[in-house]
């Protein structure tokens, strides 16, 4: 008789050894969180990671929402998250990321305007809503690197997009689509582009 051999690695684990405080796995990389930590004073969720392992402490009466939070500060950087609500709970899914090797910029803007609003889309990424009431200024903060520029009355998005592209201090690239910028280091912009 032939022996089937698995060749299917769990890359994480999820596991809870409070009875009160479930996780339960769904097929791969996929848990469903439910119930309410009893342990006095904490509960502990053991993670298991492809490179690492490590415990995250659970308040006592903590309940899915609470784990989740506090996984999502744990995790290294090239393990993404995702959750969704169910009626039994909250379910997570795990995956590896492939992280570039550096960083992208931390690219922040401060407007004088009080109309025209600035969303942080991600760490080097933002979107501008609504055209700008009085003349202004925006100061653009690129890591430790700032620029201010002066924007004139009534500019739509897409004008102040532009106007921020093309003001990003020395080191630093834009990309412009509609009314969002993205800022890249000089290098890691070329090697995009290429």
């Amino acid at each position: 008789m032939l022996e089937v051999t698995s060749l299917n690695r769990v890359r994480f684990s999820l596991h809870s050894d409070d009875p009160s405080f479930r996780i339960e796995r769904r097929g791969g990389a996929k848990f469903l969180l439910s119930g309410q930590v009893s342990s006095d004073p904490t509960g502990d969720v053991t993670v298991d990671l492809p490179d690492e392992s490590f415990e995250v402490v659970l308040a006592k009466n903590s309940r899915p929402e609470h784990a989740v939070t506090a996984l999502e500060r744990a995790l290294p950087r090239d393990v993404m998250m995702t959750h969704q609500t169910s009626e039994a709970g909250i379910e997570v899914l795990l995956q590896e990321l492939v992280i570039p090797a550096a960083r992208p910029p931390r690219l922040r803007i401060f407007s004088t305007d009080l109309l025209q609003r600035v969303k942080q889309l991600a760490e080097n990424k933002v979107e501008f809503l609504g055209a700008s009431g009085a003349a202004a200024h925006l100061t653009i903060l690129c890591e430790s690197k700032r620029v201010t520029i002066a924007l004139p009355a009534a500019s739509s998005p897409s004008v102040t997009a532009a106007r921020v592209a093309a003001s990003m201090p020395q080191g630093y690239r834009a990309l412009v689509s509609g009314n969002t910028v993205s800022v890249w280091k000089d290098a890691d912009f070329f090697s995009m582009v290429a």
